[in-house]
């Protein structure tokens, strides 16, 4: 409760610097200059108290990359021989390439030598950067869990190797590899935990099992990668994934807390004679789709559907890459995967179209989980939800120099249905100013093309930037951003800010952070959770402005080294989320305390505990088909409520894996009895099973009524070769009213050149009519 008051006192402080910060006018508007002074001075305290949690940035210990890659370094030699790619690492050359080994425990403890060695050799030739890997093995029983390219790396036995050209931990290139030679390459960038793995291009590589190790050997064409000529070191780590053992491990050491593909830990490779950029690095990929579909609830009949289109890859000198569409396609992508939502707010499903997926963290990584400034799934959709056909788009993305990142985006629409012609444009740049710590800035435009020209008032702006200061170790991280709208129908209040700060080492970690939203901000190519309020009764939505500090802690408690202990760790953590309006009065409260248990088997167990209150400003209901006569809404109240539930996952290396969940407790004025289970099976590398069930029961008192929402997803993959993949995914949702169906074949019939076969089909949960049907058929092919 201490915790929470000093909270709220610091947010009165924050509220009461965002109102001044709004009402400082100019001299000339009615105020004197020293009333103006005054106000000014007032409005720098947040500005002072922001630079005051970066403060101990510059203080944390310093370890310098410089330091780091002297101790890890890999040196590369030239070579005439062009390799035959087979694994075997036999070649005589091989064996004259300086090995690197003594490969350190990432996970699930940092430090020490890894049980199971690893080494590394490095050659090039003029077209290929030549990697051949030995990873040992005392007793090898491989975990493969997908054949399918760029799916389940991380869950299963690995090698991958991790580069930055550029050597500046901005941007770079992942090549993983399993032993039965499934291959995964991804984009990484920095400030990013997730990789990018819809970034395809061609490369090869092979693997060999033995009794006591496996052998991967890479051919990475030196086309593919940018790279400045001249640049004699290179970042690069490798990654060792030992599901046999629970291990994962990396030959430059990275410290728990920081995710194993940070390029601000790479080692170097240092080449005695530097490659030449090879030119010509461009790839055009035309395709041709046709099928038939028939929306039964529209009342239309069956109709043939086809197209054609091209997508290009294009090198721009040494760091950029000019991405070109024309007339694209998403026929092939698979569904959404249905949800059930128990928040009085929208959902933020993830975008699943190709185009947008590659490079996507330079535009979309502005603002903070709940408040994204860009989200690429706005693109190509009306006011009411409805797609627009894209008639094409340009991307252009890549580094500048070692320290700039950019990226430029411009989509257009074709009118549809009433709705004009849309042009969806971005603008972004990220700057690497002193180590790890950025400036960063972008700018957004959606404008109406009608009757020839751009409309004066149908338009959306937004333009903001960020700052983060990261110490040289990681530990400290601070940030400050600002993000602006422009429409013509709001030009007060219509900024939101936030600033905050974290500090983490392997043991603990503590993260602050807190947010102004003004009621006015509006962004059409971006997300916001919670600005809009929908009440039912008078179904109208009500936009409230509001303030938040969200603060999350976490303590781990390591077990001892001896093999008899089955504990890796216990985490426990508290989050605590206050919701303010904007006359300081609490809005909403909603915080978590939990206890993980994390076991050497790969298992695990997390109890939590929430105690939740929230004073709700409009009428609200969790059953959409609900009849409002019959059912009324849960009224606009305050509401104090707690739940507390158990989650548990299974060794998730073996052939059958369970996950389990359940809460239990108070839900606003009712009661909340929530289960979940899935349950995979996986036989050998040829398939899995994985059956996915959720139920929730809201029982809620007289005269409301009680919601039972049900969620079944059922999902069948076949794994027929490394180059033909069949899934089927059927999910039956209550609380969409939906029962889908969705079935895809994918053939690789070369690299990076696929057939796809797609059948979809929905039908109403409740009434079980078919609501539309579709075959399509689509083929593109790799130039």
């Amino acid at each position: 409760m201490r915790n929470v008051l000093s909270l709220h006192c610091l947010q009165k402080t924050f509220i009461q610097t965002i109102n001044i910060l709004q009402s400082c006018k100019p001299a000339n508007a009615g105020a004197s200059r020293n009333t103006h002074s005054k106000q000014s001075a007032q409005a720098l305290k947040f500005l002072y108290f922001v630079l005051f949690c970066l403060l101990p940035v510059g203080l944390s210990a310093q370890i310098t990359r410089a330091a780091h890659q002297e101790k890890y370094r890999i040196e590369v030699a030239h070579t005439e021989t062009t390799f035959k790619i087979d694994g075997a690492l036999d070649e005589s050359e091989w064996q004259k390439a300086q090995p690197a080994s003594n490969f350190s425990m990432k996970w699930p403890r940092d430090g020490g030598p890894a049980p199971e060695q690893t080494e590394v050799r490095c050659l090039f030739n003029d077209k290929f950067l030549y990697i051949g890997i030995t990873a040992w093995d005392s007793s090898p029983n491989y975990v493969i869990q997908s054949l399918k390219r760029d799916v389940g790396y991380w869950d299963s036995d690995g090698v991958a190797v991790l580069l930055d050209p550029a050597n500046a931990a901005v941007s770079g290139y992942f090549f993983g590899v399993s032993p039965k030679g499934v291959q995964t390459e991804a984009l990484v960038a920095a400030g990013n935990d997730d990789m990018d793995t819809n970034w395809d291009n061609t490369w090869w590589v092979e693997t060999k099992t033995y009794a006591d190790r496996w052998t991967a050997e890479y051919a990475i064409p030196l086309r593919i990668l940018r790279f400045k000529e001249g640049q004699q070191t290179w970042g690069i780590n490798i990654i060792r994934n030992d599901l046999s053992n629970g291990i994962y491990s990396t030959w430059a050491m990275v410290p728990f807390q920081f995710d194993g593909i940070d390029l601000g830990w790479c080692g170097a490779l240092h080449w005695a004679e530097t490659p030449k950029r090879v030119k010509g690095n461009y790839n055009l990929v035309p395709y041709l789709s046709g099928g038939i579909q028939r929306d039964y609830e529209a009342g239309d009949a069956a109709k043939a559907v086809g197209g054609a289109g091209l997508d290009a890859k294009i090198g721009i000198g040494s760091g950029l890459n000019l991405d070109v569409t024309v007339n694209p396609d998403f026929s092939q992508i698979e569904i959404d995967e249905q949800v059930v939502n128990l928040t009085r707010f929208d959902v933020q499903l993830p975008e699943k179209r190709t185009f947008f997926l590659e490079s996507a963290d330079i535009f979309a990584n502005f603002g903070i989980p709940p408040i994204r400034p860009f989200f690429s799934r706005r693109i190509g959709l009306n006011d009411n939800g409805l797609p627009l056909p894209i008639i094409g788009g340009l991307r252009l993305t890549g580094n500048l120099d070692g320290r700039t990142r950019i990226g430029a985006l411009t989509m257009q629409t074709a009118a549809k249905s009433g709705t004009p012609s849309q042009n969806y444009s971005a603008l972004s740049m990220r700057r690497t100013i002193k180590g790890r710590s950025t400036v960063a800035g972008y700018f957004l435009n959606r404008e109406n093309f009608q009757d020839g020209e751009w409309s004066k008032s149908q338009y959306s702006r937004n333009a903001g930037y960020e700052g983060n200061v990261v110490s040289a170790n990681g530990r400290w991280e601070g940030w400050f951003a600002q993000h602006f709208s422009f429409r013509d129908d709001s030009k007060k209040r219509n900024f939101w800010m936030n600033g905050g700060f974290n500090y983490a080492t392997r043991k603990f970690n503590f993260l602050l952070d807190m947010a102004h939203m003004g009621d006015n901000y509006r962004a059409d190519l971006g997300f916001e959770t919670r600005i809009q309020n929908y009440d039912v009764l008078r179904d109208t939505v009500l936009r409230i402005g509001y303030n938040f500090i969200y603060s999350q802690s976490n303590y781990r408690f390591f077990s001892s080294e001896n093999k008899s202990s089955r504990l890796n760790f216990i985490e426990l953590g508290m989050e605590l989320f206050q919701v303010f309006n904007p006359d300081a009065t609490l809005n909403e409260s909603s915080n978590n305390i939990s206890a993980e248990f994390n076991y050497k088997n790969t298992s695990s167990i997390r109890v939590y505990f929430n105690p939740n209150w929230a004073n709700v400003p409009v009428a609200f209901k969790f059953d959409d088909e609900a009849d409002l006569e019959k059912c009324p809404p849960l009224p606009a109240q305050a509401y104090s409520f707690q739940n507390g539930g158990i989650e548990w996952g299974s060794d998730y290396r073996k052939r059958f894996v369970l996950n389990l969940e359940g809460t239990v407790g108070g839900f606003y004025n009712g009661k909340q009895y929530s289960g979940s289970a899935t349950i995979s099976w996986r036989y050998r590398t040829l398939g899995t099973l994985r059956l996915s069930a959720q139920y929730n029961l809201l029982d809620f008192p007289e005269p409301y009524c009680d919601v039972v929402l049900f969620n079944l997803t059922p999902r069948v993959e076949v794994f027929f070769s490394k180059k033909l993949w069949w899934t089927t995914f059927v999910q039956y949702n209550t609380q969409a009213d939906n029962f889908n169906i969705n079935s895809r074949l994918q053939w690789r019939f070369r690299p990076m050149s696929d057939l796809f076969v797609v059948y979809t089909d929905n039908y109403s949960a409740s009434a079980g009519n078919v609501k539309s049907r579709g075959l399509v058929a689509k083929a593109n092919y790799w130039f």
